[in-house]
């Protein structure tokens, strides 16, 4: 099957990430999966105002985001480990002390500041950003703690 379009677009509706495998982070210049690692085009002006976080190009269209994703309870503790940071990020905000682990060949600064803005925009619906951001989240992580950075002994 023929996953181009016209205009040498690839079709992101049939990603190889509807088999759910968050490990999975890939070149995107080989995959064609532009959400396999974070945007670098985010500026500050985004993070100030993220009404570009709808954009297609930082936020995954509802269809391309697994459905274990898009249910707010969901048995997967992983996935479900995503959906609470999240929620509790949306809800009273990260604490101080987050630790984030990133996975390899991802910039953590750029996959956060790229989480930030698909959280912060009002464009688009909540529910969809809920499963963005906690399928982004898994993608671009492999866990976090509350534990916070350890000072190197001196």
């Amino acid at each position: 099957m023929d996953d181009n379009l016209p205009g040498g677009r690839r079709d992101r509706s049939r990603s190889r990430h509807d088999t759910d495998d968050p490990a999975n982070v890939a070149d995107p210049a080989q995959t064609g999966d532009v959400f396999s690692v974070p945007s670098t085009t985010i500026a500050q002006a985004d993070l100030i105002y993220p009404a570009r976080g709808a954009d297609p190009d930082l936020l995954p269209a509802l269809a391309l985001i697994p459905e274990r994703f898009r249910r707010a309870q969901s048995s997967d503790e992983q996935v479900a480990q995503w959906i609470t940071f999240q929620s509790m990020w949306f809800c009273d905000g990260l604490p101080a002390t987050i630790q984030l682990y990133p996975r390899p060949g991802i910039d953590p600064q750029q996959a956060f500041d790229h989480l930030q803005v698909v959280q912060g925009c009002f464009g688009s619906q909540h529910e969809h950003k809920v499963a963005a951001v906690a399928w982004l989240a898994s993608r671009w992580f492999s866990r976090y703690d509350f534990d916070g950075v350890t000072e190197p002994e001196q």
